[in-house]
C-alpha cells in the first residue's frame, strides 16, 4: 500500500513540473519586446519631428511615453533571466526608419498611420503569445498587451484619416482639361434640357446607380486584408489595388516580410491571382504562392510625387 501511495505521489510531482515547464515562456521573447520598444521609440521620435498633423505628432509623443516605460521593464526582466538586452531596434526596422526620414507632412502621416497599423497587429500577436504563460515574462506581455491595443487603436483612426486624405480628388472641373473647360463669364450656347428631360435622365441615373452585381465584391474585402495560401498561412497584406484606364483592377500590391510594418516590402501580384473564399461566414483571400516566393520577388515603392508604384532601386 505504502508502495502505491508512493508511485502516485511520484506521478504528482512529475505532473508538476511538467506543467511549470508549460507555464514558462521563453526569454527570447524579451529581446524581441525589447526591439520593438526601441523601434517604436525611434519612429515615435520621428512622427513628432516630421508629422505634418497635430495628431500624429501626439501619437508619436504617446509612442515614446509608452515604450520607454515598457522597455524599462523589458530590460529589467531580460537581466534577471540571463538576457543580454539589445541595445538598438533590427536592421530592418532602421532601414524603414530611415526610409521614413525621407518623408515630412502629409507624406509622411500617411505612410506612419499604415505602418503603425500593420506593425501593432503584428505585435499584439506576439506578445499575446507570450502572454499564455504563468511566469514573470508571461505577466509582462498580459500587462502590455492593454498599451499596444490602445495604440493599435489609434493607429487605425488615424489610417483612416490620412487614408482618404490622400486619395485623389474625384474628377471636376478642375482635374478637366483646360480645352474642356468654359471660360470664366461665356455665355452657354446650348439650350437647357427641359425639365421632363431632366427627370428622365435623373430616374435612369438613379437605375444604373442601384444596381448593384449579385457577385460583386465590395473593396473593404480586399484592402488591408491578410492574404492565405493554400495552407492557411499568412503570406501577406492588401496595400493597394491598381487600376487600368478603363477602371478595372489589373494588379495588386502587397506588403510582405517586415516586422512591427517595418522592413517589410512591397510587390506587385496579378488580381486575378487572388481568389475569394467564405469560411463560418467570414471572407478570406487566399492565393496559392509562399511567402518565400513573394519575398523573393521584384519590389516597389510608392513616389508620392508622381502618385504611382515604381520599381525600387538595387
Amino acid at each position: 500500500m505504502k508502495s502505491r501511495y508512493l508511485i502516485m505521489g511520484v506521478v504528482l510531482i512529475l505532473a508538476g513540473f511538467s506543467t511549470q515547464a508549460l507555464a514558462k515562456s521563453d526569454p527570447a521573447f524579451l529581446t524581441e519586446a525589447i526591439q520593438i520598444n526601441l523601434a517604436e521609440i525611434s519612429v515615435g521620435d520621428l512622427a513628432q519631428k516630421n508629422g505634418g498633423s497635430d495628431d500624429v505628432k501626439s501619437f508619436g509623443k504617446m509612442l515614446v511615453d509608452d515604450h520607454t516605460a515598457s522597455n524599462t521593464k523589458a530590460t529589467s526582466l531580460a537581466q534577471a533571466n540571463g538576457v543580454t538586452p539589445p541595445t538598438e531596434p533590427k536592421a530592418a526596422d532602421k532601414q524603414k526608419h530611415d526610409e521614413l526620414a525621407k518623408l515630412s507632412g502629409a507624406d509622411f502621416d500617411r505612410e506612419f498611420a499604415k505602418a503603425m497599423v500593420k506593425g501593432h497587429e503584428e505585435a499584439i500577436s506576439k506578445f499575446e503569445a507570450a502572454s499564455k504563460g504563468d511566469d514573470d515574462i508571461a505577466k509582462f506581455a498580459q500587462e502590455t498587451l492593454p498599451t499596444l491595443q490602445k495604440h493599435l487603436k489609434t493607429a487605425q483612426t488615424l489610417e483612416s484619416s490620412k487614408r482618404v486624405q490622400g486619395e485623389p480628388p474625384a474628377a471636376s472641373e478642375a482635374t478637366k482639361p483646360k480645352s474642356e473647360m468654359a471660360p470664366a463669364g461665356a455665355a452657354k450656347t446650348e439650350a437647357a434640357p427641359s425639365a421632363e428631360t431632366k427627370k428622365e435622365a435623373s430616374e435612369t441615373k438613379n437605375a444604373e446607380m442601384a444596381a448593384v452585381p449579385s457577385d460583386a465584391v465590395g473593396v473593404n474585402d480586399y484592402y488591408k486584408q491578410n492574404v492565405y495560401d493554400t495552407s492557411n498561412n499568412t503570406v501577406g497584406e492588401v496595400s493597394d489595388l491598381l487600376l487600368d484606364k478603363s477602371g478595372r483592377v489589373k494588379a495588386v500590391i502587397l506588403s510582405v516580410g517586415g516586422f512591427l510594418g517595418l522592413g517589410g516590402k512591397y510587390v506587385s501580384v496579378p488580381f486575378n491571382a487572388l481568389q475569394v473564399t467564405e469560411k463560418n461566414g467570414k471572407r478570406y483571400l487566399v492565393m496559392d504562392t509562399t511567402k518565400e516566393a513573394l519575398t523573393s520577388a521584384p519590389g516597389y515603392r510608392y513616389d508620392s510625387t508622381t502618385g504611382k508604384w515604381v520599381p525600387e532601386k538595387a
